[in-house]
């Protein structure tokens, strides 16, 4: 039908909301001001103009690589919309860092596509281009602090799915911030949510590469140890559990045996794991439990020759 609209060529899409992010997060600041002295009008209207378009080249977006309850996703234009975010260095920066401007909708949408275009089984370019931009690394990985709930869960869901790439996964590890972001903050969280998903984070770091991973604990060895066992004396709840359940697995790592070894031979590593056992909270203790049955495993392996 001659009047229906021409669909955007996916590079149109792709560079319209590199654009429109651009945009958007330019306001960042003035925006700021106007909430404080009721100023600068002229940058909400840019802002909400910029959100408009920004939502709008999502929605297309994901129906060219997502679809909907009425059509399934489209291959071809999505090849071509997978080649433009790679090409483009902006894309990726731009989608993350505008998430806090963006309504909640908006941002699940944005993460969505980010997933996507992450996880794509033709090409692994997009995974290569935030791996290698620190400015993408060090929004995601701000992903838990001083964050709503909502906007935590989301940024953590999409560095997440970028952290299953080993190319990802090495830049993290790699991040001058790792051990403030990964340890430190991790014992500050205060949200149920927010810290089990920090973990299922570090666990696909930690878990999911596991010669990486070893060859990383192997490194700095001293400085893990030292950070985890923060996390295994946490008073916070959820990261003590979490990090007795982490070490529980990271000590049946067949990559990681020789590592772990050395640090179930450690007394001191021992007295923090043995006095985890009086912890007064059941559930702690019952964890514990288990963890000394895997440690006590893990001895009997080596006596017997692993």
């Amino acid at each position: 039908m001659w009047f229906l609209r021409r669909p955007a060529p996916p590079e149109e899409l792709v560079s319209g909301l590199v654009s429109a992010t651009l945009e958007l997060t330019s306001t960042r600041y003035a925006r700021f001001q106007t909430r404080l002295a009721g100023v600068d009008k002229t940058s909400l209207e840019i802002a909400n103009r910029s959100t408009t378009v920004v939502a709008t080249h999502l929605q297309e977006l994901g129906l060219i690589l997502i679809g909907d309850a009425e059509s399934d996703p489209d291959e071809s234009r999505g090849a071509l919309v997978a080649a433009a975010a790679a090409t483009q260095p902006d894309f990726a920066a731009g989608l993350v860092s505008c998430l806090d401007l963006l309504p909640l909708e908006q941002r699940k949408s944005a993460a969505h596509v980010f997933a996507n275009l992450v996880n794509r089984t033709d090409t692994t370019e997009f995974a290569t281009v935030i791996a290698k931009s620190p400015i993408i690394i060090s929004s995601l990985t701000n992903a838990y602090k001083d964050e709503t709930a909502d906007l935590a869960l989301i940024r953590g869901m999409m560095l997440r799915e970028a952290a299953r790439h080993e190319i990802v996964a090495k830049s993290l590890l790699e991040a001058p911030n790792f051990w403030l972001f990964f340890f430190t903050d991790l014992v500050q969280l205060k949200s149920f949510e927010v810290t089990a998903d920090a973990f299922e984070l570090l666990k696909v770091l930690l878990m999911g590469h596991g010669v990486l991973a070893a060859r990383f604990i192997q490194n700095n060895y001293a400085a893990f140890v030292c950070h985890f066992n923060l996390l295994l004396q946490s008073n916070n709840y959820v990261t003590c559990r979490e990090s007795i359940r982490l070490l529980g697995e990271l000590l049946l790592l067949r990559e990681n045996f020789s590592i772990m070894m050395s640090y179930i031979s450690d007394r001191e590593n021992l007295k923090i794991l043995m006095n985890l056992l009086r912890c007064k909270r059941k559930r702690i203790q019952i964890e514990a439990f288990h963890l000394f049955k895997v440690v006590l495993q893990i001895q009997l392996m080596s006596h017997h020759g692993g």
